[in-house]
């Protein structure tokens, strides 16, 4: 059976089609909220099955009021529903998850009849709808004789399916047993949805100045321009980055950091670069290269599928509840068919923790097991693989001949305890090869690989050596201890990685000491948090590195403590470092944070004491926002310290505005001998379709969005942005491959213009610029007050057409009509029958607009029967228009 309901709701937001403003004069009751009560009431949440014999339905209408004699159409009101036949852009929800926003058709069984929403197999396909569970499930006879590419209520084409439409959030709600739904993993998103975007071309800026006074007579100054722009076109995208650089010391300098073009490969989940880029660090180090390369690009799976969770199995059976439980969190539950069972789309959670699983049988009967779950950099799910290969010549300055390379990664889910990985690389002079792999298990994930390397040495013989590493990861539930990473590396005497194996031929080709470069020994780090719930927390960071040609080792470690109270928190660090050459220094600092204020607005004071070696000092600062929208900050310090015995002090202050045309910055400081200043600006050139737009820094992947006349609303999805005077903006930020909601506030807009959808999405693919397309209905706003030319009022929600049929309204109480988008003058029809007597005709002229008005103007006219059939310009309803106005 085929449902669909209207909700009964507080009125709808302002510039929803057909709605006004809510300025409107208090006290009247506009069609906004004639209608939103009409439509409450009278629809009682009824649902009206199509095609269903259900007796008709009428409505007192005493409780509307209404002056003497006034007339109250409600007959079309009386179905139940009075969704209108039509094609309605919405948002199709399938079993409670949103899936897209689309234009669908509604239609009406027959004529008086309320409209449903038909499909098409093809649609109900690409909203996950698996048929061949469904031809199975309706026989062989049945399926061959349903017409596929018929446009049908969902339930003629899926049995038991059912529809839900809210007409005034434009929201469709489909209902569908699972078991006629495609196992797709939560978070996925067809890659027939991935949008290259538009031709664009687009320039970062980061500019700042500093100039800074020594005993009032030194003044050293430095300029710095940093540029991140890039060029899309038909798929391709060019990337580059450079820095330009101005000061009194060093003169001015160009800096051309990375140069690149990139193209997503669909086919292989990957991404090719060529260019400047780096390397992946999951096997070997990370090094930069100009060159080419092909590389796994986690992203384009379904977010569900990114990073490592296990798969949890197990046997049903009955129709079961299966719920899964991390450190008494539920994190997933879901239902099963009878069998076994397969869940294969956690999120990944962090470091991890067991899984607690249950299985409730649907007679009561529960059976619980544990899964291990915890995760090293190197884990992958179980059949998900991730490689790269890599070209190209190494990237690094200090080297007088940079050789050129070739290398190769893999990695592989075997099961839910084991990833394999492995790699090797391939030079002049060098050649490395990895193998390793990833355990999961219940005492933690541990990875584990070694890596050979041979290095031709010029004028030297060659260095064969191996390189071991091992890595732990392991959180406690049961004293929420979190052994965030362990990892303990040692290296033969002559094993060099890569880089220092370029640094080593490259010495000894020049004449250099080979020796002067530090070769590694063993390498060990821990980073370890213990969580002690409302007493705060605690943790603690070591590392330590020996070299073969060095007695020293370096070594640092770092704890601390921290804790949060009604009143504010507060933190305590202490540390040493000791380098390479001996030198130690000790670290120690105290923090507090308190809230001035309860308000949202409460600026914040941070007050610290630390020590620095032979360096102590103290410091207090002020720092919050302004605005409704936070768009304004600032901060505000003092602090004093002393050196060797040599007592300091300093105060400054700083601010930063972000705008919807990027982002100013400002600060200022003195001290005893010292003085500076500073300011700054970034922000953002985009040329697109439409012209050029001004914006704040974007992001590699980011979006434009389009909204005819809307000149000053404001993009909920982005802080500060707002629509410009031809009706663009830059959405600053998105997120590749996945869905994001880009939606508008029209606060701020003029009231001339409507906006039919207030939110829409968007699907780029990474580094494309899509354009996110508003459709919006400009023109100006009137309420118009038009009784009968005979002194009777107009009946009240009768229709109101303009000259070319479109339907733009209806009759609110005491004759009135609110309508948008009309001409400054013209005719509207109002309808509240098939009979000429039943119809009749309003001339208006609208006051002349007011330059920079925003609300509607209020007009007084007059409808006039027997005229619907003349046109707009005819000269007898022009004259009778024109009297009633005078």
């Amino acid at each position: 059976m085929q449902k669909t309901s209207t909700r009964c709701s507080s009125p709808p937001s302002r510039h929803k089609a057909g709605v006004g403003r809510s300025s409107a004069t208090a006290g009247r009751l506009t069609v906004m909220s004639a209608m939103s009560v009409l439509a409450c009431v009278m629809s009682g949440q009824a649902m009206a099955a199509v095609g269903a014999d259900e007796p008709a339905l009428s409505f007192d209408t005493t409780f509307l009021r209404a002056r003497a004699g006034e007339k109250m159409d409600v007959s079309r009101f009386e179905k139940g529903n009075t969704v209108s036949p039509g094609t309605y852009k919405v948002d199709i929800w399938v079993n409670t998850e949103r899936r897209i926003r689309d234009d669908v058709r509604f239609v009406a069984a027959d004529a008086g009849s309320s409209a449903y929403p038909c499909f098409t197999r093809k649609m109900l396909e690409e909203l996950g709808v698996d048929f061949a569970k469904v031809d199975a499930a309706l026989g062989a006879d049945k399926a061959a004789a349903d017409d596929k590419g018929a446009c049908m209520a969902v339930g003629q084409h899926v049995p038991g399916a059912t529809v839900d439409f809210d007409f005034g959030e434009q929201r469709l709600d489909l209902s569908i047993a699972q078991k006629f739904m495609r196992r797709s993993a939560r978070g996925y998103v067809s890659p027939d949805r991935w949008d290259y975007g538009v031709n664009a071309a687009f320039m970062n800026y980061s500019a700042n100045s500093y100039v800074s006074h020594f005993d009032g007579q030194d003044t050293s100054q430095s300029h710095y321009l940093g540029l991140n722009g890039g060029v899309n076109l038909n798929g391709w995208r060019l990337r580059n980055q450079g820095s330009l650089t101005n000061s009194t010391h060093a003169g001015t300098r160009y800096d051309n950091i990375a140069t690149y073009v990139q193209h997503d490969v669909q086919a292989l989940g990957a991404q090719a670069t060529l260019g400047d880029s780096f390397t992946s660090g999951e096997i070997f180090d990370t090094v930069s290269f100009r060159g080419a390369q092909l590389a796994t690009d986690d992203r384009m799976l379904p977010d569900s599928q990114r990073g490592y969770a296990p798969i949890v199995r197990g046997t049903a059976q009955t129709n079961a509840r299966v719920t899964i439980r991390q450190n008494g969190q539920v994190i997933y539950e879901t239902s099963v068919s009878p069998g076994p069972f397969e869940i294969n789309d956690l999120y990944p959670t962090g470091y991890g923790g067991n899984l607690d699983v249950t299985v409730t049988e649907a007679d009561g009967r529960k059976n619980s097991f544990v899964v291990p779950y915890a995760a090293v950099p190197q884990s992958l799910r179980p059949g998900i693989s991730r490689f790269s290969a890599t070209a190209g010549r190494l990237r690094n300055d200090a080297l007088r001949d940079a050789p050129e390379f070739g290398q190769a990664t893999f990695q592989r889910g075997l099961s839910n305890s084991i990833t394999a990985y492995g790699g090797a690389i391939g030079s002049q002079g060098y050649t490395a090869l990895n193998a390793g792999a990833a355990l999961n298990s219940e005492y933690g994930a541990v990875a584990i690989d070694v890596t050979a390397a041979n290095t031709q040495i010029p004028g030297a013989q060659s260095w064969n050596g191996t390189s071991w590493r091992a890595s732990y990861n392991k959180f406690l539930a049961s004293s929420n201890t979190n052994v965030a990473l362990a990892a303990y590396r040692y290296s033969t005497p002559n094993y060099l990685g890569f880089s220092d194996a370029a640094m080593v031929r490259d010495l000894a080709k020049y004449g250099g000491d080979i020796d002067a470069l530090a070769r590694q020994r063993d390498r060990l780090q821990l980073v370890l948090n213990q969580n002690f719930g409302s007493y705060g927390s605690v943790f603690l960071t070591a590392s330590s590195q020996q070299y073969w040609n060095r007695d020293k080792a370096d070594v640092f470690y770092q704890a601390g403590y921290s804790n949060a109270f009604r009143w504010g928190s507060f933190s305590i660090t202490a540390g040493r470092t000791r380098d390479g050459i001996g030198r130690v220094s000790d670290q120690v600092g105290v923090n507090f944070t308190i809230p001035l204020g309860h308000s949202a607005y409460a600026p914040m004071m941070t007050s610290s004491v630390s020590k620095y070696g032979d360096t102590t000092s103290a410091q207090t600062s002020i720092s919050g926002t302004v605005g409704e929208e936070r768009r304004l900050s600032y901060n505000a310090y003092g602090s004093y310290g002393k050196n060797n015995g040599e007592s300091t002090g300093n105060g400054g202050v700083s601010g930063t505005y972000t705008g919807n045309l990027g982002q100013m910055t400002a600060s200022a400081s003195s001290g005893a001998r010292t003085s500076q200043v500073s300011a700054g600006v970034s922000g953002a050139i985009v040329a697109h379709p439409g012209g050029v737009t001004l914006s704040q820094t974007v992001g590699n992947t980011f979006g434009i969005v389009h909204a005819p006349g809307a000149e000053g609303a404001s993009v909920s999805s982005a802080s500060g942005v707002e629509v410009d005077s031809r009706g663009y903006a830059v959405v600053p930020y998105m997120q590749p491959y996945s869905l994001n909601l880009v939606s508008i506030d029209p606060k701020g807009s003029s009231t001339n213009v409507e906006f039919e959808s207030t939110s829409e999405q968007a699907v780029p693919r990474a580094g494309a610029v899509p354009m996110v397309q508003f459709q919006t209905v400009t023109g100006r706003a009137a309420l118009i007050q038009a009784p009968q030319v005979n002194g009777e009022a107009l009946p009240f929600g009768a229709d109101v057409l303009d000259a070319n049929g479109r339907n733009v309204g209806v009759v609110a109480q005491d004759s009135r009509i609110f309508v948008r988008g009309v001409d400054d003058k013209g005719a509207l029809i109002v309808k509240w029958g098939d009979r000429a007597s039943e119809q009749c005709r309003v001339d208006y002229r609208l006051p002349k607009a007011e330059e920079g008005a925003t609300s509607y103007v209020s007009v007084q006219a007059g409808c006039v029967a027997g005229m619907t059939a003349q046109m707009p310009g005819d000269k007898s309803a022009k004259a009778t228009a024109d009297a009633i106005v005078q």
